[in-house]
């Protein structure tokens, strides 16, 4: 008898389900960490040391370009908010104090462009630097530092 290539199609992906929800609960800390960092997680870090690096490099100029560099940062920050808790407790800390600090620092600082504040938009670019951008890079060895040891 043949199966029509629908009922095959279905029949593998449930299959497929069934396997990846078992093999799930059997990861490794290690495992469940480097499936975060490669369905998302990574590219998100990434997306925001870049955005938190423009702010960086904008805190000299005017406010007319660095409103929008705290812009894109508090887009970026909203972004990464969304993405599952990193399996790792620590990780998760920093990453958690990493985006509480660009959330605070980029709409304070877009806050200020808006307002053309200029001591408010410097305390907000103050803050993703000092509050943000270092918690990030400890979240970065962390993870780096866990996947290591895998």
């Amino acid at each position: 008898m043949r199966v029509p290539a629908a009922t095959r199609v279905t029949a593998g992906v449930s299959v497929a389900a069934v396997t990846l929800l078992l093999g799930g609960c059997s990861q490794t800390p290690a495992e469940r960490l480097e499936e975060w960092y490669g369905s998302g997680g990574e590219a998100q870090i990434r997306k925001l040391n870049e955005d938190a690096g423009r702010v960086n490099e904008v805190s000299m100029r005017t406010i007319d370009v660095q409103g929008p560099a705290c812009q894109d940062l508090l887009a970026q920050t909203a972004k990464a908010e969304k993405l599952d808790p990193i399996p790792d407790e620590a990780a998760q800390r920093y990453w958690k104090e990493a985006l509480g600090g660009f959330r605070r620092g980029a709409g304070e600082c877009a806050d200020g462009a808006a307002k053309k504040d200029g001591s408010q938009v410097s305390r907000g670019i103050a803050a993703v630097q000092t509050e943000g951008l270092p918690k990030l890079v400890s979240t970065v060895s962390m993870i780096k530092a866990a996947l290591a040891h895998k």
